[in-house]
C-alpha cells in the first residue's frame, strides 16, 4: 500500500502534528494527576504510532508482527481485559488503512472468496446469540472474534507485494528469536531457585508443581506459546529446505534448534502434536530434498544434538529424577484428571448441541450453560471444550461448523493452488511454511479451544496475501 500523498501529510506538518501529540499527552498526564504515566505514556505511544502508520500502513503490520507473542508480558491488565499492543497496533493499523482509503477519494479492496465464507461464519456467531444463556459474554466474546478476525481481511490490503512479505517474516523471527531467548532465561531461572518476579513465570507452570518448569515466554500460557512457535519454525524449516532463503542456512539451523528447545520445554502435548504436523506437511512438499545425504546427516546431527539439549537443560537444578517427570508427563494422555476432564467436556458439548442442533447455543455460551448459574464466573473461571471444532459445533451448531470447515477447506485449496503455480522458490517456500504453520494450528486446536488467537488470524491473513501475490502474478 502506497503512503499518503505529500500534499496530505508533509514532513513540516507530520512534524508538527508529532510535537502537538507530546505536548498534548505531557499537559494531561500534568493536568489529570490521577492518571498513571504508563497509561499517558501508552496514549503517547498510540497516538504517535498512528502518526507514522498514516503515512504507511505496512508499519502497523510490522508492529503487529513484532508484539503477536507479547500476550501476558508487556500487556495491561484492565477489569477482566488484557490489553496487548499487538492489539493497539491493529486498531492503530486498521484506522490508519481506512484514514488512506478516504483521504484517496477512493475504496480498494482485496477481492476473495474465503472472505465470503468469514463473513457467512461470523453471520452465524451473531444468529447464534438468539439461544445465549449469558449474553452479555457472548456480545463480548463476538466482539472479540470479530476483532481478531478482522486481521484475515486487513493484512491482505495492505500487504500486497512479495518486498513486504519479505520483510514481514523477518520482523516475525526477530520477535521469535527474542522470545525464545527469554523462555529458556524463564526455564533455566526458575530451575534455578529465581522468584516468579524475575522469571515471569506464571505460578501454574513453575517447577513447585511438577518438579520442572514449563515455559511460557511473554506468552498467556505454555500452549499459546507453543502456538506461536508453529509460525517461525515453520518458516525456518522451509526457507532451509528450499535452498533459497532470505536468511543464511547456518544461522536457520541456529534458529530452528532454538525453537525446537523452546517448544521441548513447553511441555504441551498439543503444541507437540502441532509440529510433528507442521514438519511433515513440509517435508512432503520438500520430500526429494530431503533424501540428500548431507541434509540426512545434518538433521541426524541436529537431533542428536537437540536431545541433548533438553537433557542438560533439565538437568538444571539438580533433581534427579526431573526427565522421568517429564517423560511421564508427556506420555499421560489418555488417563488422569486432565484426560477425565476433557472427555466430560466433551460430553457436555454434544449434550448442548442436541438441544439447538442448528445454530448452537451461542457464542462464548459453553461456560455458561455448564457452569451453576450462567450469569456467574465460577472460582476457577468459565470451562472451555478444549476442542474448537466441538467448540464451535456447541456453540454456532452444524451450520457453524460446516461454514467453519467450509472456510479451513478454501483457505488450504488455495495455499495448494498458489504453491502449484508460483515461480519463485523462496515465495514458494513461505507458502509452504504458513500452509504447514495452519495445518498444525488446526491439529493443535484439537486439545484447546479460543478461536480469536491474535497470531492465528495473522497467520491466516498472510497466507490470503501470500496467495493473492502468487496468483496475481502467475495469472496476469
Amino acid at each position: 500500500m502506497p503512503s499518503l500523498p505529500s500534499d496530505i501529510l508533509s514532513p513540516r506538518k507530520y512534524r508538527l502534528l508529532i510535537g502537538s501529540l507530546v505536548v498534548f499527552m505531557m499537559a494531561v498526564s500534568f493536568i489529570n494527576v490521577s492518571l498513571p504515566w504508563y497509561l499517558a505514556a501508552a496514549g503517547l505511544i498510540f497516538a504517535v504510532a498512528l502518526v507514522f502508520v498514516l503515512r504507511d500502513p505496512i508499519l502497523g503490520i510490522f508492529l503487529i508482527a513484532f508484539f503477536l507473542p507479547f500476550e501476558r508480558l508487556g500487556a495491561y491488565e484492565f477489569s477482566d481485559i488484557t490489553i496487548r499492543l499487538s492489539q493497539i497496533f491493529l486498531i492503530v493499523t486498521a484506522a490508519a488503512w481506512w484514514l488512506n482509503q478516504i483521504m484517496r477519494k477512493r475504496t480498494s479492496l482485496v477481492r476473495n472468496p474465503i472472505f465470503i465464507a468469514l463473513a457467512l461464519f461470523l453471520l452465524v456467531n451473531v444468529i447464534s446469540l438468539l439461544n445465549s444463556v449469558n449474553l452479555e459474554r457472548s456480545l463480548l466474546i463476538l466482539v472479540y472474534t470479530i476483532f481478531t478476525v478482522s486481521l484475515a481481511f486487513l493484512i491482505p490490503n495492505i500487504v500486497i507485494s512479495q518486498e513486504q512479505v519479505n520483510k514481514v517474516i523477518k520482523v516475525i523471527l526477530v520477535s521469535f528469536v527474542i522470545v525464545s531467548a527469554f523462555g529458556l532465561f524463564q526455564f533455566v531461572g526458575d530451575m534455578s531457585g529465581l522468584p516468579t518476579t524475575i522469571t515471569g513465570l506464571r505460578d501454574l507452570y513453575t517447577r513447585d508443581v511438577l518438579g520442572f518448569t514449563r515455559i511460557q515466554s511473554t506468552a498467556y500460557e505454555p500452549l499459546y506459546f507453543a502456538n506461536f512457535l508453529l509460525i517461525p519454525l515453520a518458516i525456518i524449516f522451509a526457507l532451509f529446505l528450499a535452498g533459497k532463503s532470505l536468511v543464511k542456512s547456518s544461522w536457520l539451523l541456529t534458529l530452528f534448534g532454538l525453537g525446537m528447545v523452546s517448544i521441548v520445554l513447553t511441555v504441551s502435548r498439543g503444541g507437540y502434536l502441532a509440529i510433528a504436523v507442521t514438519l511433515l506437511v513440509i517435508s512432503i512438499f520438500y520430500w526429494k530434498k530431503l533424501l540428500r545425504p548431507h541434509i540426512i546427516v545434518t538433521f541426524i546431527v541436529a537431533t542428536v544434538l537437540l536431545a541433548w539439549v533438553v537433557i542438560q537443560t533439565l538437568s538444571v537444578g539438580g533433581e534427579v529424577l526431573t526427565i522421568d517427570k517429564f517423560q511421564d508427563h508427556v506420555l499421560n494422555v489418555f488417563y488422569g484428571a486432565s484426560f477425565d476432564e476433557r472427555i466430560s467436556t466433551f460430553d457436555q458439548a454434544y449434550m448442548a448441541w442436541r438441544e439447538h442442533p442448528l445454530i448452537g447455543i451461542g457464542v462464548g455460551a459453553f461456560g455458561p450453560y455448564v457452569a451453576p448459574h450462567p450469569a456467574y464466573i465460577p472460582q476457577d473461571g468459565w470451562r472451555i471444550v478444549n476442542n474448537e471444532f466441538i467448540e464451535i459445533l456447541a456453540e454456532n451448531g452444524i451450520i457453524g461448523l460446516v461454514v467453519f470447515l467450509f472456510f479451513v477447506y478454501l483457505i488450504i485449496i488455495r495455499s495448494i493452488k498458489a504453491i502449484s503455480v508460483s515461480s519463485d522458490g523462496n515465495l514458494r517456500a513461505i507458502m509452504v511454511a504458513l500452509l504447514a504453520a495452519f495445518f498444525g494450528v488446526m491439529a493443535q486446536y484439537q486439545t484447546f479451544s479460543t478461536l480469536y488467537i491474535m497470531h492465528v488470524w495473522f497467520l491466516i491473513g498472510l497466507m490470503i496475501a501470500v496467495q493473492n501475490i502468487i496468483l496475481v502474478r502467475n495469472y496476469k
